[in-house]
């Protein structure tokens, strides 16, 4: 289905919003908001062309093509979901350190390395990113901070997490991944996305990594984020096995800023909360 280009005349002063971009293989999210008027969100999803390329290539394209996405925001985020990224202790500051764990996972990948703090979880989110990936978004954009998928999610679920003596897991899904999400008292347990063929494979791999962190099923509480065909599928199931199975409650702000809020990436969505 063919979408209308985002034109610049859809926002009259751009220095009032916020741009936050989701970049995965198949697609470009975007979503912008006045942080100033409520019920302004504008959520848009837009397909990159399979025939390019590229990813960079179909990436360009997709922006150029709808040129508000240009203009000069008063923040811009960039949230990327790829496979090459590794959790490591904060205490790992070291660049070479750093170039050393990704070379060494990523089969000798000697491209941009971002790092993405996690402050009150003693760890540290490597991403890494081609160099002509990344220089692309700096030039593109002004100063775009540049997320792992992860990231914000960490942030936001650790917050949440303090809330009550029990320990949490959280399971964000979307699409045909499923990103688990652990925490103990001061420190991220566990942070892994997982590709699942149907939903019962999501169960298996939550069941385990709970399995592996050693979670008590009927004290550690099970909280569940996106798609809802797929939580409606697995919820029950999970409630064989453990004693609280819950629903993510949307955050009432961002709610706020707009209706469809609802049908943007969860990840991109909390990231202005986790700030």
């Amino acid at each position: 289905m063919n979408q209308e280009a985002l034109g610049k005349d859809l926002i009259q002063n751009p220095r009032l919003w916020r741009l936050g971009l989701r970049i995965d293989s198949s697609a470009l999210h975007v979503v912008l908001f006045c942080t100033v008027e409520d019920n302004s969100l504008i959520h848009r999803k837009i397909m990159l062309d399979k025939a390019a390329p590229s990813l960079l290539k179909a990436l360009e394209d997709a922006i150029y093509e709808n040129p508000l996405l240009l203009s000069d925001f008063d923040k811009v985020d960039c949230v990327v979901e790829t496979g090459r990224f590794a959790v490591v202790p904060a205490s790992v500051t070291s660049a070479d350190v750093r170039e050393k764990i990704m070379a060494k996972m990523f089969d000798g990948f000697d491209g941009e390395i971002v790092a993405n703090g996690l402050p009150g979880q003693n760890a540290t989110i490597l991403m890494g990113l081609d160099g002509d990936f990344a220089g692309f978004l700096r030039r593109t954009f002004n100063n775009p901070m540049i997320h792992h998928h992860l990231a914000p999610l960490c942030r936001y679920f650790h917050n949440k997490s303090r809330l009550g003596n029990s320990g949490k897991m959280y399971a964000y899904i979307h699409g045909d991944r499923v990103d688990v999400m652990a925490f103990g008292r001061d420190t991220l347990m566990l942070a892994n996305t997982f590709r699942f063929r149907a939903p019962m494979d999501a169960v298996y791999y939550i069941l385990s990594c709970r399995k592996m962190l050693d979670l008590d099923a009927a004290a550690d509480e099970m909280l569940l984020a996106g798609d809802n065909e797929v939580r409606e599928a697995i919820t029950p199931v999970l409630r064989e096995y453990l004693a609280y199975v819950m629903p993510v409650i949307f955050p009432s702000s961002m709610f706020k800023a707009g209706k469809d809020s609802m049908n943007a990436p969860f990840d991109l969505i909390v990231l202005p909360l986790c700030e």
